[in-house]
């Protein structure tokens, strides 16, 4: 009887030895197929078709683009804070490897100026140096964002505001919620911090669908480990280097030579059609244009679209199918011509 219950015992455990060695085996393939390029696993649950028009202004399929999603797709409540630039500031920058997305826009003299688009819900101990705001960047804002921090802004960027365009709450008239460094040289010392961004007046920012483009894996597109955006001046020139360890570009600006880590790195075609009082630009936002996204290493080429104000960017390539952009953020740098941009 002994030697019977024995083997009994042994057969049993023999069977949880191979339970789990199937168990393994199984997780396993369930792993590869889930990370292996051609998944469909990281397309977030929703699929990636064509741009429709459907739906009213600042609806879910508006603002998404036209993207096929469930109705349970998480929302983010998003504000914008528009950040300086300029050489002196740019060692002071704060916040910015906490923004969802950046959009870079030049200024006057072509200086660029970010408007840096964080979750309200997960904000940066600080913000800044910020700096005042220009209608352009109000108009590739909407209707994803609502609110944006600001410091000054130009009278057509003030006359967006009051025609009620965006919430945009001027830091020069609550001069109580920011705060000047003392160690850094004005004006490029001007700070907001994360409690105070709570505080300030305006209306409730409700959430919106996020992300605002396709998100899957790389398609198979030309190599372009190395971006430089040519600004004409040393000062300003841009260059991208892709980390493979971090599967993200790092963004030297000048001599800063670490501004930040995209995952995307978005360049999109806009002209300029005027240079006006103080040098100040005009470049329409709407209408289309040619666009590169430089991701994982690698180049798509495609064009954007923005039927009106009130209509998000549609991102897609030649054959019409959307540019699928990688999970994280997203920088996004307007340029009046590809001529400044190379890649190898």
């Amino acid at each position: 009887m002994k030697i019977l219950l024995l083997n009994r015992v042994q057969v049993r455990s023999l069977g949880i030895a191979v339970g789990i060695v199937f168990g393994v085996f199984f997780a396993s393939v369930f792993l590869v197929r889930l990370i292996a390029p051609g998944s469909s696993a990281s397309t977030a649950g929703w699929e990636p078709v064509r741009h429709r028009q459907a739906g009213s202004a600042g609806s879910d399929a508006t603002i998404l683009s036209g993207l096929r999603i469930p109705s349970d797709m998480p929302r983010t409540r998003l504000l914008a804070v528009m950040i300086e630039n300029h050489e002196s500031a740019r060692p002071h920058q704060e916040g910015i490897a906490d923004a969802l997305m950046v959009w870079e826009f030049p200024v006057e003299g072509f200086i660029t100026r970010f408007a840096v688009v964080f979750d309200a819900d997960a904000l940066p101990k600080r913000v800044g140096p910020v700096r005042s705001l220009r209608p352009y960047f109000i108009d590739a804002l909407r209707p994803l964002v609502s609110t944006v921090i600001h410091a000054g802004a130009s009278p057509e960027a003030y006359a967006k505001a009051h025609n009620g365009d965006i919430t945009a709450i001027d830091l020069l008239s609550h001069y109580g919620s920011a705060e000047r460094d003392a160690h850094i040289p004005e004006p490029h010392n001007l700070f907001i911090e994360r409690p105070a961004i709570v505080a300030l007046p305006g209306d409730a920012i409700a959430g919106t669908p996020w992300p605002p483009y396709a998100v899957g894996n790389n398609v198979s597109s030309p190599a372009a480990e190395t971006v430089t955006l040519n600004f004409y001046n040393p000062d300003h020139d841009v260059a991208y280097r892709y980390s493979r360890l971090r599967d993200a570009y790092i963004r030297s600006s000048g001599s800063v030579a670490d501004q930040g880590h995209p995952r995307n790195v978005l360049v999109l075609e806009m002209p300029v059609t005027g240079i006006g009082e103080m040098g100040r630009l005009t470049i329409p936002v709407t209408g289309n244009g040619r666009a590169l996204l430089f991701r994982s290493g690698t180049v798509q080429e495609g064009v954007w679209r923005k039927k009106d104000l009130m209509s998000s960017f549609v991102f897609e390539t030649a054959d019409g199918s959307s540019i699928l952009f990688a999970p994280g953020q997203t920088w996004v740098t307007v340029l009046p011509s590809f001529d400044r941009v190379e890649w190898e």
